[in-house]
């Protein structure tokens, strides 16, 4: 919708800026506009066209909008709709508020946290104030938080049902009547359910609550009501957004589609291969090579496969693709060789009878020293001498002894004095002996036994070291001379045999060694015939072969050519294998480009610095003076605020700004709980200057943390909207400030309408029920009724002034009846001249006061003398605790109900004239 506020024309007006329409011309503002308008794509003009006309743009707009943008990118747009660019007679020159929206009710409700459902419906007075009453815990809230989700608030809210309720949630449903237009319109009812889009007449009713003074106070606000030219603007700029947010989607899709890597294989230099490298993101379209010469490139004939085929005949007879494979085949012979070779050292029955050898030798030189010591030792206390441990030990003691005895004369350990075994000194007879064991373990018996095994342990490790090719890792390694020739595949099949037989003796050779049981070498398998000659003369011959081939004559210029046109017919087979995909990923391609033109056409920038220049000369101005305006009206000129205002996006922002010294973060961290709800409330009455003065107003508990001084400011404010025009509805449960109110409305001769809410527990909430008022705001009328209602049920309760039961219900009773004598004196007799919670005496009202001295006190003396007995006095402890006999109640309700009648009627014979402060009723649709 097109929202404009008819001070804004007026401001315009004012200050030079607006001159009007018809023969004047158009305005300063319009020619601003269609200035800039000229400057922009035809797109954009054709959207302020559109914008001027309908106000809004729909998707149906926004699409052919979009279609237009492709269109002018080179996109093949067939039904895009031909730019009608912005024009003085598209302007609306009768700019005005949308027609007024006035809330009659909303209700009965369902599914709204604990709300009774289908209880009467709150009702509104469409001309002055409604004022909702409901104490904590009431309810109150759930109908407010109602108001923020249909109509215009700050912080909206997802309704929800009973969330103490075990079923699962249920979409509310709330009635809501209103009337647009003025009194001539009929009203209209409407059930919302919270599946739908709320009304969108109920939109131009602003919501003022908690949340909302938490938006004010410290987030930026964002401007909703703007002067018709920057409306527009606004609006274009949220279109740009919106379509280049739907071209960025297109585009990122495309940009996943084409970041995969092209179909590899193609040879480098090819006219394939050159096309495709052009098939990348960035290339410009002139760049990108056409669908035709595509497609040309890659239809595969079978004319062409003939002519690929040919070429690689004549490819085949080139020496240097016949030479490469036959090198490589000799070279795996050669290592095949040095392997086979490697394997007969190792396991040939020469091999194998020496390790055996080596064994026997090691063995009989060992022994042979063992005995040579049994003999030298045989008188020594242990028997058995000459063991490798034995001689071991005495090679390592006397290697020590050397060490830690270097001034003893050879050898050490026996002529050093002391036993490098025990640590005990050594005597004669123990060198003797010690002097005797190095003799023996340097002698030849012992040496030849360590050289013999020294000999074994290097034909051990040999052999338990060696490793050899699998058949199959032979067979692998011989598959290129196996491919050149019938004779080579035998040969593969003659080497393979040889190393499967080569394995399996090497497997048997190895366990024998490692488990000690040379004699199993004896019946050993034999080692198959060699095939080295087989290889040696294979070499020799592909060596003959490759000299034959290099010495042979070829044109490599030729050779040259037919393998490029070999490639070039190979890739253009390729490509035909792959064409879809290549041309699809052209499409892509030429589509991101042209997507990135559309993005280059909605930029919001050039439209965000136009309207922040514009605002800053029409709008923010008038919105700093009434923000001022405000803050001094609510009492807040001691705090140091300011305007501050930026554009995001294509949004205008104005956020209100304290004036400190110091950093901090929000102003809620400097202000009171007060001056927090009173700025708020100050911003959102500042903000209705630019909505106009006919949108109606819901306002939620204005004065949390006031002082009296502030809450009788928020009431003259509210009473002021009211007698403007505007509909004006609070919700409270502060009793103060629902008098202030009644008195602001009836100073400010405005309608007040009161609606009373209460819970009764249980889930209970939200009880709309007149009867449920205050005690305290309850006219005389009200009480006497109420009165009578109690003293009825107090009869049909069987009251017994014997029984203490009743006491409590009595001075119920007596306490209303006393309350009730005091409102009379205040209400009828002085004529509300002098009321509670009002600052001033109504003088006016003394011109039909009634009060007679001589008749009128003594009744009601007695009869407060007569409640007070009863109620509000704490009895002396000796006094009986009596209660009055029924006929005392029936007469002291009796007494109160004919004076009242009696002073009414006084009253109303000496009323002469009209009263100078008559009540305007309120009106409900």
């Amino acid at each position: 919708m097109v929202v404009v506020a008819v001070c804004w024309l007026r401001a315009l007006r004012e200050s030079g800026q607006y001159f009007g329409t018809g023969e004047l011309g158009v305005s300063m503002a319009y020619e601003e506009l269609l200035e800039f308008a000229r400057g922009r794509p035809p797109w954009q003009q054709d959207a302020l066209r559109r914008l001027a006309l309908s106000g809004e743009l729909t998707d149906d707009d926004l699409a052919q909008l979009g279609l237009e943008i492709e269109r002018a990118a080179g996109f093949r747009a067939v039904n895009a709709p031909d730019p009608v660019p912005l024009a003085e007679e598209h302007l609306s020159h009768a700019a005005s508020n949308d027609p007024k929206t006035e809330l009659a009710s909303l209700g009965p409700v369902r599914h709204v946290d604990r709300l009774v459902p289908d209880q009467p419906p709150l009702r509104f007075a469409i001309n002055g104030i409604t004022i909702v009453y409901g104490a904590n815990a009431s309810g109150k809230s759930g109908y407010c938080r109602i108001a923020r989700q249909l109509c215009r608030s700050l912080a909206p809210v997802s309704l929800r049902s009973n969330v103490y309720d075990d079923d699962a949630p249920v979409p509310p449903e709330v009635a809501v009547a209103f009337r647009v237009g003025g009194d001539d319109q009929p009203k209209e009812e409407r059930v919302w359910f919270g599946n739908d889009e709320p009304p969108l007449e109920l939109a131009r009713i602003s919501v003022f609550d908690a949340a909302t003074a938490r938006v004010y106070v410290d987030r930026e606000r964002r401007i909703e009501f703007l002067p018709y030219e920057l409306d527009l603007l606004n609006k274009l700029g949220l279109a740009c957004r919106t379509l280049d947010v739907r071209f960025r989607e297109r585009l990122g899709t495309l940009i996943v589609a084409i970041s995969h890597r092209l179909p590899e294989g193609f040879r480098e230099g090819t006219a394939v291969h050159t096309m495709l490298g052009c098939l990348v993101p960035g290339t410009q379209i002139s760049e990108l090579p056409s669908e035709h010469d595509l497609r040309l490139l890659g239809t595969w004939t079978a004319e062409k496969q003939i002519e690929l085929d040919g070429v690689a005949e004549q490819l085949k007879r080139d020496p240097r693709d016949l030479i490469r494979p036959r090198a490589d085949a000799r070279q795996a012979l050669e290592l095949v060789k040095e392997d086979i070779q490697a394997v007969e050292q190792v396991l040939t029955d020469v091999s194998v009878a020496t390790l055996r050898q080596s064994k026997q030798e090691a063995d009989a030189t060992r022994q042979a020293a063992e005995a040579t010591a049994r003999n030298l030792f045989s008188e020594q206390p242990i028997p058995d001498l000459g063991s490798d441990a034995w001689r071991r030990m005495l090679a390592y003691a006397k290697e020590f002894a050397a060490v830690v005895l270097p001034d003893a004369p050879p050898p050490q350990f026996a002529n050093g004095g002391i036993c490098v075994f025990c640590q005990q000194d050594l005597d004669d007879d123990a060198s003797r002996r010690l002097s005797a064991f190095d003799d023996y373990i340097s002698g030849r018996a012992t040496e030849e036994s360590d050289a013999a095994a020294q000999v074994l342990a290097r034909h051990r490790e040999r052999i338990m070291a060696f490793r050899m090719r699998s058949r199959r890792e032979v067979e692998t390694l011989l598959s290129g001379y196996a491919a050149l020739s019938d004779s080579g595949r035998d040969g593969v099949a003659t080497i393979g045999e040889f190393v499967e037989s080569a394995l399996d003796r090497l497997e048997s050779v190895q366990v024998a060694v490692r488990e000690n049981r040379y004699g199993n070498l004896d019946g050993l398998a034999p080692l198959a015939d060699s095939p080295v000659r087989l290889i040696e003369e294979e070499v020799g011959r592909i060596g003959a072969e490759i000299a034959e081939l290099e010495n042979s004559k070829c044109d490599p210029e030729a050779f040259a050519r037919l393998e490029t046109h070999h490639a070039e017919l190979a890739d253009q087979k390729r490509l035909s294998e792959r064409l879809e995909a290549i041309l699809d990923r052209r499409i892509r391609l030429e589509e991101s480009q042209r997507i990135g033109e559309c993005l280059r056409q909605c930029p919001s920038g050039p439209i965000t610095r136009h309207i922040t220049r514009r605002r800053r000369e029409i709008l923010t101005p008038a919105l700093r003076a009434a923000l001022h305006g405000e803050l001094d009206r609510l009492r807040l000129t001691h705090l140091p605020l300011d305007l501050v205002d930026h554009g995001d996006g294509a949004e205008s922002i104005v956020e209100i700004a304290l004036d400190a010294r110091q950093r901090f973060g929000n102003n809620s961290d400097v202000l009171s709980e007060g001056e927090q709800r009173a700025l708020a409330l100050a911003c959102f009455l500042a903000e209705l200057h630019e909505i106009g003065t006919d949108h109606g107003i819901i306002v939620d508990d204005p004065v949390s943390s006031l002082d009296h001084v502030r809450m009788q400011a928020v009431a003259e404010r509210l009473a002021q909207e009211a007698a403007r025009g505007r509909q004006v509805i609070v919700f409270t449960h502060n009793i103060v400030f629902h008098h202030m109110l009644l008195s602001e409305a009836q100073r400010a001769s405005v309608g007040c309408h009161r609606e009373w809410m209460s819970s009764a527990g249980n889930d209970q909430f939200g009880l709309i029920d007149d009867s449920h008022q205050p005690w305290q705001m309850k006219g005389v009328r009200e009480r006497i009724d109420e009165i009578g209602r109690d003293h009825a049920l107090l009869s049909d309760c069987g009251y017994d002034p014997a029984h203490q039961s009743f006491r409590l219900a009595i001075i119920g009773l007596y306490t209303k009846m006393r309350e009730t004598w005091e409102r009379i004196v205040e209400e009828v007799l002085f004529n509300n001249t002098v009321q509670r919670f009002r600052r001033e005496v109504m003088t006016q009202r003394l011109e039909d006061v009634c009060f007679d001295p001589d008749a009128d006190y003594p009744a009601i003396f007695e009869g407060m003398k007569r409640c007070s007995h009863y109620s509000g006095h704490d009895p002396a402890p000796d006094l009986p605790p009596e209660l009055p006999d029924t006929r005392e109640v029936a007469r002291d309700v009796d007494q109160l109900i004919t004076f009242f009648v009696m002073a009414y009627e006084r009253r109303r014979q000496l009323k002469r004239r009209p009263r100078h402060d008559a009540v305007v009723e309120p009106i409900l649709l």
